[in-house]
């Protein structure tokens, strides 16, 4: 009885042990098997974050190398192409219509701009030359263009017609400038220029091109002059110096004088007629002070004049070599007039006027000019 009391006790305490050790392996497993699953995510997170910064570090690379780059719209069109063109490389643009509006590249000198319309229409253009540059405009239609270049002896603007004839050109070369307005026919209408130093000038012309008129600046002053229908000068108009006034000319049909006009400084002015061969006719002069003369030419000789002094008026008339055979005026001795005929020599032969008394006076001489015989009246009471 004992002894089996006493093996079912033993039996009851190695049964309670088992379950004890059977429990703690149990709660070690578990242990064991929430550190592996810890680990295990740790792991994957280690290697998400890993994954994510390369793949922040893909999107912003330090450099791009292709051979072509497109960009598409939301219709998969391309309307950017980034490429290989025959001098380098190259840009193109196409607007939602499917046109190609804009090509960015080089030429065999340097950059190159090409702009189409959304027609296809090529519009402008700048690019590089041999020599310098050039910017283009063209009319849509076709009506003109312009073109603005930097080449060669300096910068130039060309405005074309429809045909390319230039019909405004605008030029600077080292100091000088100049515009050109053109006819269809590229005959120089209208021309202004300017040099540094020399002043400008204004030309405008007929419609074939022949001279009308133009306006330059002098080292004297200005200048402006008009032509006739064929070209040959017709009217003249300037200043002469600084000390001077202004001239005036008119001209002939075949271009000689015709009419000089000048304002002198040490005098008045003076006012030539010239005759069919431009020879000088008549001169019409203002004196110093209030005395002006009207003189008659004849070969280059004085043959008659009217003129105006301190004493009154005076007449002379002369022979075509110039010397004087009668002269006649106030008297310079008297209170009256003279009248004085002279020889060919120039000699007095006669004088008619009035004495120291008042009264008339007649006296004759001979050829050599002695004092021959006076006729003398003396006035007395009626």
């Amino acid at each position: 009885m004992t002894d089996s009391t006493t093996t079912n006790e033993t039996i009851s305490q190695r049964i309670d042990e088992l379950e004890s050790r059977l429990t703690e392996l149990k709660s070690a497993h578990q242990r064991a098997r929430s550190w592996k699953t810890t680990a295990i995510l740790a792991g994957i997170a280690v290697v998400a974050l890993t994954g994510i910064a390369a793949t922040q570090s893909a999107r912003t690379p330090d450099v791009i190398r292709a051979r072509r780059f497109e960009v598409v719209d939301q219709n998969d069109k391309v309307v950017l192409l980034a490429g290989i063109g025959q001098s380098g490389g190259q840009i193109d643009v196409w607007a939602n219509n499917g046109t190609n509006v804009l090509r960015l590249g080089s030429n065999n000198d340097g950059g190159d701009l090409a702009i189409w319309n959304t027609a296809g229409v090529g519009v402008a253009s700048l690019y590089a030359t041999a020599q310098g540059s050039r910017v283009e405009a063209v009319m849509p239609d076709g009506s003109g263009s312009a073109v603005l270049r930097a080449e060669g002896s300096g910068p130039a603007l060309v405005v074309a017609d429809g045909q390319n004839r230039p019909r405004i050109v605008a030029t600077m070369s080292g100091p000088s400038t100049g515009i050109s307005v053109r006819s269809a026919e590229s005959h120089e209408l209208v021309a202004m220029g300017a040099s540094d130093g020399s002043g400008g000038i204004v030309r405008v012309s007929q419609n074939d091109g022949t001279i009308a008129a133009q306006v330059i600046a002098l080292p004297t002053g200005g200048s402006v002059g008009c032509a006739n229908r064929a070209g040959s000068r017709a009217a003249v108009l300037e200043s002469t110096s600084e000390q001077s006034g202004g001239t005036m000319s008119l001209f002939a049909p075949d271009g000689g004088d015709g009419i000089t006009a000048v304002a002198q400084t040490e005098s008045g002015a003076r006012v030539t007629l010239f005759g069919s061969q431009h020879q000088p006719l008549a001169v019409l002069e203002a004196g110093l002070g209030d005395s002006a003369i009207i003189a008659f030419l004849q070969g280059g000789f004085r043959v008659a004049g009217l003129g105006s002094s301190t004493t009154g008026g005076l007449l002379n008339l002369a022979k075509p070599d110039g010397k004087a055979v009668i002269v006649a005026g106030a008297a310079s001795d008297a209170d009256g007039g003279a009248i004085s005929v002279r020889s060919g020599s120039g000699s007095q032969l006669v004088r008619v006027g009035v004495d120291r008394l008042g009264a008339g006076e007649v006296a004759v001489y001979d050829g050599p000019g002695t004092r021959k015989r006076v006729l003398s009246a003396i006035l007395t009471d009626q």
